[in-house]
């Protein structure tokens, strides 16, 4: 494997015993946390078991790992190592694997061939220095951890995993669950009956599991690569890619850690997918137009590659994003937001997450409070609100409503004051168009939902935050399909019934799921046993329960209150 030329891109497959006796990995520092869990370990070791004891003679494949070879130096000693760039969670748990295996077993050459594989001991006199099959580049927590519980004999029966596999620290605590999962699994007499089975297990793991490697020298062939080979692992995601460009561009060792594990800290809160919608939350920021490209190229092309870079690679770009977490951490998930905000605030915000169609309205909040923190906050997300539901309910597309947000991104990157910004006429509307709308039938249009619980809030005290139910149905007050014997048809006639029916007055939040049967009940008997354990919480929906009737007079009082409240809400300036 070392003889490659430079440029050369070298292919070969290798079984698990060589792996871990010839090659020296290193896992770089944009590579993410270790992340697999009971399942698939448990997975792994059953089919390798199932392999060995089915087709003993035939090879099992583990997947593919993709390599950027390197020269390193330690303690005056030149040697080929490899940066891993896809097969880290499979060679993780591998080292796992080894670790557990070296513990459980009571055969000295067996103990010997597991730390052999994965450490080898300083010998001095031979100049041959200490060193880890695997480095984790900038994880020194991890390092630790390696030294502590893997390294030592018996370690990985240590009784401190509990602890940290409750931990924070996302590849600690999967590592520690991990060597928990793995005896589990070497225990259970299910999979392995007998001692015979076990060793039967460890030959084949040793002899016949192997992976397809290829190498090159070349990082962007490396990447290229990754895509193409790899297979049961993780592949990185547009994040990993964007951190190691951006890690390249840091000159400073000490910078490039802070920065490497602080994204590391970030993508194990939110999760990879969650963590590359916020980063297109960024973009959008920075590029104020539509996405046209996936978020790698739009990073690339219209933000790095902008005349000028409209951001620069490095830690510039770090510390923007680390700004926008944070901005996102306390405006949007409420973490940490000024008391000076209260509970209106922090209602308003939950309603708008719940109710409206998209995120294209965060972006503007997050560039606001970047740049005026609290300042007059509530009034502007009010005026973004009412800016982007009307536009929804008027039926502008998905495009309009982005680009008119990214209008709102404008101004606050071009205003001195908040004052400048919430007095512009980028938050104009069709009120006209709106009352319109609001005042038809708006039953089983997607705005529906969203208008009520923006009911919810207008009515709420924000004495307290408003508590809306994890599930919440639309109801309609005046059955759909009421008994041709109820009080509903004696109220209402069919003219009226289906003038009615859709329409505001007749519609309002409940917790919980329908009950169809319980639906049709006249209304005395449907506001005790269907409404009134149905919205607790919810305090438009709460009123309801104060009227004594509903006729055709109540339902007319009640839909000329809602939409009053409603378009009041919409009002210029509110």
């Amino acid at each position: 494997m070392g003889t490659g030329k430079k440029g050369q891109i070298d292919s070969a497959k290798i079984v698990i015993g060589e792996v871990c006796s010839r090659f020296w990995f290193r896992i770089p520092d944009y590579q993410r946390a270790y992340v697999w869990g009971k399942d698939e370990i448990s997975e792994l070791i059953d089919d390798v078991n199932y392999a060995s004891e089915h087709n003993p003679d035939g090879q099992y494949f583990l997947g593919s790992m993709v390599l950027r070879r390197a020269t390193r130096t330690t303690d005056g000693v030149s040697f080929e190592e490899y940066e891993l760039l896809d097969g880290q969670q499979r060679l993780t748990t591998l080292m796992l694997l080894l670790a557990c295996i070296r513990d459980r077993v009571a055969d000295d050459q067996l103990k010997g061939a597991c730390r052999g594989m994965l450490f080898q001991e300083e010998n001095k006199w031979q100049k041959v220095p200490g060193r880890n099959r695997i480095v984790y580049e900038i994880r020194d927590n991890v390092g630790s951890f390696i030294e502590r519980y893997i390294k030592v004999d018996n370690g990985t029966y240590s009784s401190d995993f509990s602890g940290i596999a409750a931990s924070k620290n996302l590849s600690l605590s999967n590592m520690a669950a991990g060597m928990q999962t793995i005896h589990a699994c070497f225990n259970d007499k299910v999979r392995f009956l007998t001692d015979g089975d076990f060793a039967r297990f460890v030959r084949y793991l040793l002899n016949n599991a192997l992976f397809i490697y290829v190498a090159t020298e070349d990082l962007d062939d490396a990447f290229r690569l990754f895509t193409i080979l790899n297979d049961r692992g993780i592949p990185l995601s547009s994040s990993d890619i964007l951190k190691a460009k951006n890690l390249g561009a840091v000159t400073k060792e000490s910078e490039r850690s802070k920065w490497a594990e602080y994204w590391e800290e970030v993508e194990g809160e939110m999760g990879r997918d969650e963590f590359d919608r916020f980063l297109s939350l960024v973009r959008t920021i920075y590029v104020k137009d539509k996405a046209r490209e996936g978020l790698l190229r739009e990073f690339d092309e219209r933000i790095y590659g902008a005349r000028p870079p409209l951001l620069a690679l490095g830690s510039e770009s770090f510390e923007a994003v680390k700004e926008y977490k944070d901005a996102f951490d306390e405006a949007i998930q409420l973490d940490g937001l000024p008391a000076s905000l209260g509970n209106a605030y922090r209602n308003r915000i939950n309603v708008m997450r719940r109710g409206l169609p998209s995120t294209d309205w965060i972006p503007p909040v997050l560039a606001w409070y970047r740049k005026f923190k609290a300042d007059r906050l509530l009034d502007l997300v009010g005026r973004i609100d009412n800016k982007f539901s009307a536009d929804w309910i008027v039926q502008l597309t998905p495009t309009q409503r982005i680009n008119n947000m990214n209008d709102v991104l404008k101004i606050i990157e071009a205003a001195d004051t908040p004052a400048e910004v919430l007095a512009s006429k980028v938050f104009d509307f069709d009120l006209k168009q709106l009352q319109e709308l609001l005042g038809g039938a708006i039953y089983g249009r997607r705005f529906a939902r969203y208008v009520l619980l923006r009911l919810e809030y207008l009515l709420a005290s924000h004495a307290a935050p408003l508590n809306l139910p994890d599930e919440i149905s639309v109801e309609h007050i005046l059955p759909q399909n009421p008994g041709g014997t109820s009080q509903w048809v004696k109220d209402f006639n069919e003219e009226q019934r289906e003038t009615w029916l859709h329409r505001l007055g007749n519609l309002m939040l409940l917790s919980r799921r329908k009950n169809t049967s319980l639906g049709n009940l006249d209304f005395a008997s449907k506001r005790v046993r269907y409404f009134e354990d149905r919205v607790e919480s919810l305090p438009n929906s709460q009123r309801l329960l104060a009227m004594g009737s509903f006729a055709l007079a109540d339902l007319e009082v009640r839909h000329k209150d809602l939409l009053h409240r409603l378009t009041d809400s919409y009002a210029p300036g509110v």
